[in-house]
């Protein structure tokens, strides 16, 4: 982080107090995403962190001051109960950047942090009150300072996204066990929940939806609520499991029926993505690559292919690739490294689009391309 900050030529990197998604009608993965960076830092759930370039120690801010074996802190309340801004003010003054030039990070989306956080994550209210506080400093984004440093994943971070993606494996597999028409959704919810968190992980809800095959998608509920599942019913999840408070994910579509024929072109050719996919991103390549080598391999079987893809880490990691967002221009020319870790789910469509089809789970980049941190085969479960 010093390095980055110095090569952009900020005296100090400024993680602030971000946005509290308990109070917030977001995803979990957003409402962590938001307080990802200090998460990261500091291994304390909500803290702000003062970095300076220079190599003195950094100042942390927490609620109550209170220290992990990880760091020490200083509390956010003393003096104003339930107010940051002076906490973080003071901390800045203190370390002598009343004039300084300080990069913030959350201050706007950036391309591998953040990535769904088009306004950036921080806490209004407070920031303004600290920028008020030192009016010859200069404030500007850095949101990218601290998420390249997090771009990359340790072994430390791949050894917990490894156990991570075994324990969500497993909830799959309750999943599968437990799937069957007439079983009530809520009931293999719990089912599913229940295993992972005795494996371990943290409570991170599953996403979760069904209905019947070929007829309108429903939405994923959260948890699922007054639904049975029926004859024909498919079953779309995305399983996350939280181990060493990093979150990583697998996906297992399931059929209550045999698979139509009609889905079969269409299922190979999402597992042959995945696979060369897997093959294309080496150290070195470009997103924009990625993408165009993603986004071209059904035309040469008549067919429809799209990237997706997001980062796997604290929450809301990138590059972020969706339908939506399938050729995003501000992260073309992100390369792929060593070390990164996502969420690898590319989606195959039919010619007419009326049936999609999306496998994945995490994939850890080596010098020989991804790798799967746990054994899965690509396709879909019928269960008959």
């Amino acid at each position: 982080m010093r390095k980055n900050a110095a090569e952009a030529g900020f005296d100090c990197t400024f993680v602030p107090l971000c946005l509290d998604g308990r109070n917030l009608h977001l995803s979990l993965e957003q409402a962590r995403g938001t307080r990802s960076d200090g998460r990261y830092l500091t291994q304390m759930d909500s803290a702000a962190v003062i970095l300076p370039t220079d190599g003195r120690p950094p100042i942390v801010i927490n609620d109550r001051g209170e220290g992990n074996a990880w760091t020490e802190a200083r509390p956010a309340m003393q003096g104003q109960r339930g107010s940051w801004a002076p906490a973080m003010a003071e901390a800045l003054l203190e370390l002598g950047f009343e004039g300084a030039r300080i990069g913030v990070s959350g201050l706007r989306r950036g391309r591998v942090t953040h990535t769904r956080a088009i306004e950036g994550v921080i806490n209004h209210s407070s920031y303004v009150e600290v920028v008020r506080r030192l009016p010859n400093a200069t404030f500007e984004d850095a949101t990218d300072v601290v998420g390249f440093v997090r771009y990359i994943k340790s072994d430390e971070e791949i050894a917990a996204l490894r156990r991570g993606a075994a324990i969500a494996a497993a909830g799959i597999e309750a999943m599968v066990a437990g799937a069957r028409p007439g079983v009530p959704l809520p009931e293999l919810y719990a089912q599913v929940m229940e295993r992972m968190l005795e494996l371990g992980s943290e409570y991170y809800p599953l996403a979760l939806y069904a209905g019947p095959m070929g007829g309108v998608r429903p939405r994923f509920e959260d948890p699922p609520i007054d639904r049975v599942l029926g004859p024909d019913y498919l079953i779309t999840n995305e399983t996350d499991a939280v181990w060493g408070q990093l979150i990583a994910q697998e996906l297992q579509p399931i059929l209550l029926g045999p698979i139509p024929d009609t889905w079969k072109p269409v299922i190979e050719l999402q597992r042959d993505m995945f696979y060369a996919g897997m093959e294309f991103m080496k150290p070195g390549v470009t997103f924009g690559e990625l993408i165009d080598f993603t986004n071209d391999m059904g035309r040469q079987r008549g067919m429809l292919s799209l990237i997706l893809i997001h980062g796997r880490g604290h929450g809301n990691d990138g590059p972020l690739l969706t339908p939506q967002h399938r050729r995003e221009e501000h992260i073309r020319s992100v390369v792929v490294q060593k070390g990164n870790v996502w969420v690898w789910k590319p989606i195959a469509y039919s010619a007419d689009e009326s049936i999609e089809f999306s496998w994945g789970g995490c994939v850890l980049v080596t010098d020989r391309g991804g790798e799967q941190l746990v054994d899965r085969r690509p396709g879909l479960v019928s269960i008959q």
